[in-house]
């Protein structure tokens, strides 16, 4: 008994010295190697990637815009003779003539000399009154592959434009940009208008009339669209209202190489514009002589 005790004790200080020397080997008593193991997943990306084609149009106006860019003209898109409050609109229909649904965008400008009291818009999706746009869903819309969207595009002369307004000429371009959502892939086309222009007030004709003694009287003839006439005399440069059914002014005033001038003007519910002057005439007034007038 006392022998199997004696030869397990030394069973277990081998087993002891056996790890110690493991430990002193890997713990760099010697060469220390290992080997490593590792393990991942691969997944899918989570848009799928695929091909396709888009290619924004118009329907009905000539090439269409077919193919990449382009320029069509809304011909019957027009506002000529515009005064205070006019306004003119037409609707069109976009196309999305791709194999995906694009969001496509209209963006208005004015060309030529238009100011600012010309305004345009388009809108995707309003009605057409003949002066202008209804409501509609504004100027960007999606649309699916095949697809259409009516877009109404209009140009209004402000009823507050100014005098200054009078024979601006030029007109709407409407910039499309179409594009696919997640994707870097874009189509252009742009639609012009027809011509669109202010009025003007014509210009009346002044004249020498009647000569008396100290005075000079003066004609004009008559703008039917006036609303008045504005009559300017002497050295000082008076001014005076004249009421539209007249057409003649007599100056009593004495003056020496004095001029004379007439302009129209039309009035508005919300602004009036005066015409650009007249010929000047040059007339003599003196005290007890005949009146002179060239």
């Amino acid at each position: 008994m006392a022998e199997s005790a004696r030869h397990g004790a030394t069973v277990r200080r081998v087993a002891v010295l056996v790890v110690a020397a493991m430990v002193c080997v890997l713990a760099g008593g010697g060469i220390a190697w290992a080997w490593w193991r590792g393990s991942g997943t691969a997944t899918a990306p989570t848009t799928r990637v695929s091909s396709g084609t888009m290619d924004v149009q118009v329907v009905g106006l000539g090439g269409g815009l077919v193919g990449p860019g382009g320029t069509v003209t809304l011909s019957s898109l027009t506002l000529t003779g515009a005064v205070p409050g006019a306004g003119a609109s037409e609707v069109v229909t976009v196309r999305n003539a791709g194999s995906r649904s694009a969001t496509v965008t209209a963006t208005t400008s004015r060309t030529g000399t238009l100011g600012t009291s010309f305004t345009t818009s388009a809108s995707f999706g309003a009605a057409d009154t003949g002066t202008g746009c209804g409501e509609g869903s504004g100027g960007t819309a999606t649309v699916p592959a095949g697809g259409t969207a009516t877009l109404c595009v209009a140009v209004v002369l402000s009823a507050t434009a100014p005098s200054t307004t009078q024979g601006q000429a030029g007109g709407v371009s409407v910039a499309l940009g179409a594009d696919l959502p997640g994707t870097s892939w874009t189509d252009t086309g742009t639609i012009v208008s027809g011509p669109v222009n202010a009025a003007t007030v014509p210009v009346p004709t002044l004249s020498c009339g009647l000569l008396g003694i100290g005075s000079v009287t003066f004609n004009w003839t008559a703008v039917p669209s006036a609303t008045g006439y504005r009559f300017s005399y002497g050295s000082g440069g008076t001014t005076v209202p004249v009421a539209a059914g007249t057409t003649s002014y007599r100056v009593t005033q004495t003056a020496t190489g004095a001029t004379a001038q007439v302009r129209a003007e039309r009035t508005f519910a919300g602004t009036t514009w005066v015409s650009a002057g007249s010929a000047t005439r040059t007339y003599t007034v003196a005290l007890g002589l005949l009146g002179v007038c060239a």
